[in-house]
């Protein structure tokens, strides 16, 4: 037996796909697909491009399965003689026939409707010693809306090939399946709230973090309240302030300085902006320039000696006449 697998590739904007399954086999009892299936032995796959008609029926999704014929007249502008009976190795129910029309000498729609007149399932039209493809439209709306059957147009070499290696086959017929179409809308929907939601959680992450780092960042930074605590000092000669370590340079008579709680002083101009936008520490002890609640050091300052003499008096209780002077 001979498989050849024909497939009938489409252009961007068209939205259907055909594929031609041809299978010939010979002295088969019955014609069965699955027995078909089994008993293939050689396989060939070619491909041809096609475009689809832009009126009549779509193809069933499970394909049309029918034998292929040439019609006559072969241009089908007129009224075209009927298929010939199916073999017998074929069951009517299942396998129909299909019409191959050349171009020409009319309108696409009138040739496909001859072709449904004359009781084919689908028909195939095929250019005329070209390859190239064309969009066929119907001339006549009222010819359009009675044709039922699907149609696809394709190259003068595929209907070539068809000619001559499958139609002289016994035994041979074609299967026209629709292109699968992947259901993009479908998926798109779920797709798109899930990358939503991750980036919704991204950006409410990224807000947090920065609210945490500013947060953080205030901390250790002083407000314009506390820096105005901070006393200032206007220089005088004989002060013991010599040089800003900062920016190096001698004080000079009427020379704002900011006197830190650690006795170190500097230019306003050069530790107000170290102070609120850096750190809230003098920039050479690295002490705090703003105290802890005093209430809170007292407590605490309390326990530790409370804790302290705790302890010296049980090491005292615990001292005696017998305790030796040096411990292991």
């Amino acid at each position: 037996m001979l498989d050849l697998f024909l497939s009938f590739l489409h252009a961007p904007k068209i939205y259907l796909f055909f594929t031609l399954f041809v299978f010939s086999g010979l002295n088969l009892v019955g014609c069965n697909e699955n027995l078909l299936w089994k008993q293939y032995s050689n396989m060939t796959s070619m491909l041809f491009e096609d475009l689809p008609a832009l009126f009549g029926a779509e193809l069933p999704k499970d394909g049309l399965m029918g034998v292929l014929v040439v019609t006559h007249p072969s241009n089908g502008c007129t009224p075209v003689d009927p298929p010939p009976p199916l073999s017998p190795l074929f069951d009517i129910n299942v396998t129909k026939s299909i019409a191959l029309i050349r171009r020409f000498d009319c309108n696409f729609d009138l040739k496909v409707l001859h072709a449904q007149q004359a009781g084919y399932s689908a028909a195939i039209i095929h250019n005329v010693y070209s390859d190239i493809l064309l969009h066929m439209d119907y001339s006549n709306e009222t010819i359009a809306k009675e044709i039922m059957i699907p149609s696809v147009f394709t190259s003068y070499f595929a209907a070539k090939t068809l000619k001559e290696s499958i139609i002289p086959e016994q035994g041979a017929y074609v299967i026209l399946k629709p292109e699968f179409s992947f259901p993009f809308s479908y998926y798109l929907i779920p797709f798109t709230g899930v990358v939503g939601m991750i980036i919704f959680v991204m950006c409410a992450i990224m807000i947090i973090r920065c609210v945490q780092y500013r947060k953080r960042m205030r901390k250790n930074r002083l407000s314009k309240e506390q820096l105005k605590r901070i006393p200032i000092h206007k220089f005088r000669k004989g002060d013991d302030y010599d040089v800003c370590a900062i920016c190096l340079d001698d004080y000079e008579e009427g020379d704002k300085l900011r006197v830190l709680p650690c006795s170190h002083a500097y230019h306003c101009k050069c530790v107000d902006p170290w102070l609120t936008k850096t750190k809230k520490t003098c920039p050479v002890c690295k002490q705090r320039v703003t105290q802890k609640n005093p209430e809170h050091s007292d407590s605490e300052s309390e326990e530790e000696s409370g804790a302290r003499g705790d302890g010296e008096g049980a090491e005292e209780e615990a001292q005696s006449e017998r305790t030796p002077l040096l411990r292991a």
